[in-house]
């Protein structure tokens, strides 16, 4: 008791931390009005999505819930379970819009950590432009503070598998990793401060320190913030519709909260989906690296050791990347639908998800307050994708 008492007087701003730790608690989809901001403007030529042909959802649909099968009919499902917004685009057009729990198309969902799809983005350019050699560099090149031994050997790669050997405590507690990330006032000394567990590349660890770590990356090499470069390089050039906002940890340290805390529409989270679907192509551009995507989303050579963090990790999460047909790229989710094909998808907690779909050249976006009765939501959503005509 000693000791956390001790962690938690030393701690920068150490009675705001705690006042948000305890009082803002668990973490919301309205947190995007809790925290400073960074605007992510959209631009003038916005790009607006138009509407296909209706696909009505079907009678009943069929998912899991504590193992134990479960049909039922899709509105309930999705207003039952908290959702706020869901939509699917087919071929670039929307043919399902629907909304709920007192949201509507304006509204503005925080992302959590469907904020990391779009780190790993703004990574991929910065590839493109040189301003990052190669995601095979030690982040000593960039960070030279990690430059001793152990440290060194962390790749940028392994930052965006997460393999990166770093300690990371989960819990919602003001001493553990996840509390000091979420809500640290200065997230900058926080990610120079992260300790090595293991041997880099060796094991896979879910670990918001790389986000961190990312960040500072791109702020250093780029010279500008995350925000800034995002509204610059891809939210303006596909015509957002909607602008959007990237939660910083203070008004003194400006610094994005790169993990979780980027904030928008449903739809212009669709639109991203959709540019990724086309490969980093829209409005005449190349946005993305097509090369970047299609290394970031496919799955890997060799799958990730799981099995060391498997009882310290979120149970969904570990146990998808070690399923067979699951698996983690460069920050997005993949599900191996057979030899041929696969699905990818951008995850936040509590159901935040963009699921794209090359196969039925679909993008689904479930955005919610809660996660719901269902185990996981990628199973329905491949269901969904499965009966959509080519």
């Amino acid at each position: 008791m000693e000791t956390i008492y001790k962690t938690i007087i030393t701690m920068p701003y150490s009675f705001t931390y705690l006042y948000r730790c305890i009082c803002w608690n668990i973490p919301r989809i309205t947190d995007y009005q809790r925290f400073p901001h960074f605007p992510v403007h959209n631009g003038p030529n916005k790009t607006l999505l138009e509407y296909g042909p209706r696909y009505p959802l079907p009678p009943q649909w069929h998912w899991k819930f504590r193992g134990a099968a479960v049909s039922g009919n899709p509105t309930t499902l999705l207003t039952h379970s908290g959702t706020t917004a869901f939509l699917i685009l087919q071929h670039g057009k929307i043919i399902t819009e629907q909304y709920f729990n007192g949201y509507h198309a304006d509204s503005i969902n925080t992302s959590f950590s469907i904020a990391k799809s779009i780190t790993s983005a703004l990574i991929g350019i910065a590839i493109q432009e040189g301003a990052i050699a190669s995601i095979q560099d030690s982040i000593a090149v960039y960070l030279p503070e990690f430059d001793r031994q152990g440290y060194r050997d962390i790749t940028i790669a392994h930052l965006l598998e997460m393999r990166s050997g770093l300690q990371y405590r989960e819990g919602v507690t003001p001493w553990s990793d996840d509390g000091l990330v979420y809500y640290g006032l200065d997230l900058r000394k926080s990610a120079l401060k992260a300790k090595l567990e293991y041997t880099p590349g060796t094991a896979y660890h879910y670990c918001n320190y790389n986000l961190l770590l990312l960040g500072l990356i791109l702020e250093r090499t780029t010279g500008m913030p995350a925000a800034q470069y995002l509204s610059e390089r891809i939210w303006q050039p596909m015509g957002a519709e909607a602008p959007a906002t990237w939660s910083t940890d203070s008004q003194q340290s400006g610094f994005a909260k790169m993990e979780s805390g980027f904030n928008t529409t449903a739809r212009a989270f669709a639109q991203f989906g959709q540019l990724y679907l086309q490969n980093g192509h829209m409005n005449g551009k190349q946005i993305i690296p097509a090369n970047w995507i299609q290394a970031s989303v496919q799955p890997p050579a060799e799958k990730a050791d799981t099995k060391r963090f498997m009882n310290r990790m979120s149970p969904p999460l570990c146990k998808w990347s070690a399923a067979p047909h699951g698996y983690y790229g460069y920050l997005w989710w993949g599900y191996q639908v057979d030899p041929h094909n696969f699905d990818y998808f951008a995850l936040g907690v509590k159901g935040q998800f963009i699921y794209v779909c090359p196969r039925k050249q679909a993008v689904i976006v479930r955005l919610g307050k809660q996660w719901g009765k269902i185990d996981w939501w990628p199973d329905l959503f491949k269901q969904i994708a499965d009966t959509l005509e080519n």
